[in-house]
């Protein structure tokens, strides 16, 4: 399969972002409704899903900021857990009425690249008057986020709003508050709030919505909080982070015209991301998305190596119609043993990015331990010791 010209890739980049966050699935690989060739899997992994509801109002931009470039690392930090759980996340983004929008709602998934765009999309605007719509925003977290059955295994499922100021106590028709946290506890779920800023208004109210949802309340600086710490191994993983994403092999789609502008349009728009995140992110960032590419089991869709390995399809069982361009053209024996080629190149990517995420972890450990003594925990401190409290109360250690 043909990669984009250069021009090309940047004309299908600057038609992605110029469409924005009410279409950021524009710029991530479409799932099949049915990945084809299914293996059969006994085993259920441990899972955390967690949804932040996040104000998006003009007053929010620096924590905005910092949860696109901590993001990455909170889910690093889970994923490295002894239990190894497969994570999901959703985003409801809220206003008021009267502005731009009231929420939008990205439902629970596991392509964390599709959250992390729609992250980088956000941007802090509207607002004047400090109540929003806090009531919708919590409700669309609780019933529109796509949480899984809590008959379907070893799931911790943890909701995070995050503000500045009180829910709107004068709006008719938006459910209450805590009888919305009622709901979102009889289901499961654990609700904890993150204050930013201090109005002791939203004080008062996160406080009892964090007791009801049997969740933490967090008091972070208005900014969020968050230190973002630069190393000398930044660049390199981020670099070797492009690297395993260029091996990336599309497949599916079928045979004829449809199923070739499928795998394409996969590959484009994958290679889009990679070129967007690497231009876009604080190297930071770019970094932590390296290690979580490295460690996560399924960190790209419809991607051919990445179904080999997890054993959710067999290559000798692909159909010739839904390989990729390359493989397809070989014999039997040729595609084996290009596959083996092209996993052996992705495994010794991911061990240097492990051996060097080693390195930059305990360099962010000796910095940490200069700069943040006596300061007030941020965003990413708040939601990763929640994390750890609740997955280990939900048996997930």
């Amino acid at each position: 399969m043909k990669r984009l010209t250069l021009s090309a890739l940047i004309a299908l980049l600057t038609f992605v972002v110029g469409i924005g966050a009410s279409a950021a699935w524009l710029v991530t690989p479409a799932r099949p409704a049915s990945p084809p060739n299914k293996v059969n899997q006994t085993t259920k992994q441990p899972a955390l899903e967690m949804v932040f509801v996040l104000d998006t109002t003009g007053s929010m931009s620096g924590l905005i900021e910092g949860a696109k470039a901590k993001i990455w690392g909170i889910v690093n930090d889970v994923m490295q857990n002894s239990s190894r759980p497969a994570v999901r996340i959703g985003l409801v983004a809220y206003r008021d009425i009267g502005d731009q929008y009231v929420t939008q709602v990205l439902p629970l998934t596991d392509d964390l690249d599709k959250v992390y765009v729609t992250l980088m999309d956000y941007r802090a605007e509207g607002g004047g008057d400090e109540p929003e719509n806090v009531r919708r925003a919590l409700a669309d977290g609780v019933h529109k986020a796509g949480w899984s059955p809590q008959n379907s295994g070893q799931t911790a499922q943890v909701i995070f709003l995050v503000g500045d100021a009180p829910p709107h106590d004068d709006y008719q028709n938006e459910p209450d508050i805590l009888t919305t946290t009622a709901e979102a506890v009889k289901s499961g779920m654990i609700v904890n709030t993150i204050q930013c800023g201090n109005s002791s208004l939203t004080r008062q109210s996160w406080e009892q919505i964090a007791r009801r949802g049997e969740g933490r309340y967090f008091a972070i600086a208005q900014d969020g909080g968050v230190e973002v710490v630069s190393t000398p191994f930044d660049s390199r993983l981020t670099e070797l982070g492009a690297k395993l994403g260029s091996t990336f092999m599309a497949y599916g789609g079928g045979a004829g015209t449809a199923g070739r502008m499928f795998r394409q349009e996969t590959a484009a728009a994958q290679e889009v991301v990679e070129v967007r995140v690497t231009r876009s992110a604080p190297a930071s960032a770019s970094a932590d998305r390296a290690v979580n590419k490295a460690l996560n089991s399924k960190a790209y869709a419809n991607d051919l190596l990445q179904g080999i390995e997890n054993e959710s399809v067999k290559l000798d069982t692909v159909k010739d119609e839904d390989l990729p361009d390359e493989v397809r053209k070989l014999s039997p024996e040729g595609r084996k043993a290009e596959i083996n080629k092209r996993l052996e190149a992705r495994r010794k990517l991911r061990a240097e990015i492990v051996s060097l995420s080693k390195q930059r972890d305990a360099h962010l450990a000796a910095e940490r331990k200069k700069h943040t003594a006596g300061k007030q925990g941020g965003f990413d401190a708040a939601v990763s010791s929640a994390l750890k409290e609740q997955m280990a109360r939900k048996g997930i250690k």
